[in-house]
């Protein structure tokens, strides 16, 4: 087995968060967790992060866990809620359960990735979203939890986002992020490459890192039969998010690659990656994944077979 090119090690380093507690996989918690300690011994360990679990799980893990566990790494799930006062008080609950978890496991577990949709009537209102941002980022931050804000979907959901997006600008010097959903199990779960493209400048140009979700487990944007839609590929998505940062792309420019759906397009050499004529050298890759984090998807496996059969790794 050939090394990877140094391009796309550095374009896949550690952007798979394994979640396949989730659909369509929808493992038991025995099943998933068992799969993530044997990717710990793969060749492809490299392109894995971390392992996706709500906080309030974190206690199922016990009788599962190592004797000798060597710094796993956890991205955690909110409780939310549906109004402030709810989600504030799950929130509390949420961090219980984080930080007793790590007392018990020490240094061999890494706990320090916080995902959590927040209430929808609360992005209604540009104030009352930077309030709440700055409340929860508060409780995350002093005890070392980065945390990426998801909005609900929803025929209102730009302008929420927009309020998001603009209360997290203001925070960029917090450990906070965005969270985009790409996808699920029916079509009406993924967003149409205009909204990804928006999103994709718009929390380019806010300074925000970006996490998505969801619908990614192919390289390359195609038609899904399962699903009845189109879904959206990890190189296109991660493509157009480190090119956008690198280049300064505008939306259409962004979107174009979202929708490009001809792999021959997206190539990886000793020094870089290219779409079309666009191209980015391995220390922009690195400099823009800092913008581009990971993706959560219940497989593994797949990413990794789609990208042997079209020959980039």
């Amino acid at each position: 087995m050939t090394d990877p090119k140094p391009s796309l090690q550095q374009f896949m380093f550690r952007v798979i968060d394994y979640a396949g507690l989730y659909p369509p996989a929808n493992l038991s918690l025995e099943e998933a967790f068992k799969n993530f300690m044997e990717y710990q011994d793969s060749p492809d360990s490299w392109m894995l992060s971390r392992f996706v679990i709500p906080a309030k799980r974190l206690p199922h893990l016990t009788p599962l866990m190592p004797a000798t566990p060597e710094a796993l790494t956890f991205t955690t799930l909110g409780r939310s809620g549906s109004s402030v006062d709810e989600f504030l008080a799950n929130l509390k609950l949420d961090i219980d359960d984080i930080l007793a978890f790590r007392e018990t496991y020490g240094a061999a577990v890494i706990v320090d990735m916080f995902e959590v949709a927040l209430p929808s009537s609360a992005l209604t209102d540009a104030t009352q979203a930077h309030d709440l941002v700055k409340s929860a980022s508060d409780m995350l931050n002093k005890n070392g939890i980065t945390v990426f804000f998801e909005v609900s979907s929803g025929e209102d959901w730009r302008p929420r986002a927009e309020n998001l997006i603009r209360a997290l600008r203001k925070l960029k010097d917090r450990h906070v992020g965005f969270k985009l959903r790409t996808g699920g199990v029916t079509a009406d779960a993924f967003p149409s490459t205009e909204q990804v493209a928006w999103t994709i400048a718009a929390v380019r140009d806010a300074g925000v890192p970006l996490k998505c979700t969801a619908g990614l487990h192919h390289p390359i944007r195609h038609y899904n039969d399962s699903v009845q839609t189109k879904m959206h590929g990890f190189l296109n998505v991660f493509g157009a998010g480190v090119l956008a940062e690198a280049k300064d792309l505008s939306q259409a420019q962004i979107q174009s690659i979202l929708e490009d759906e001809d792999p021959e397009h997206f190539s990886f050499d000793e020094n870089g990656f290219t779409w079309k004529d666009l191209r980015i050298a391995t220390s922009g890759i690195t400099k823009s994944r800092l913008f581009s984090t990971s993706f959560g998807s219940c497989s593994f496996d797949e990413p990794r077979e789609d990208l042997r059969k079209l020959r980039i790794l």
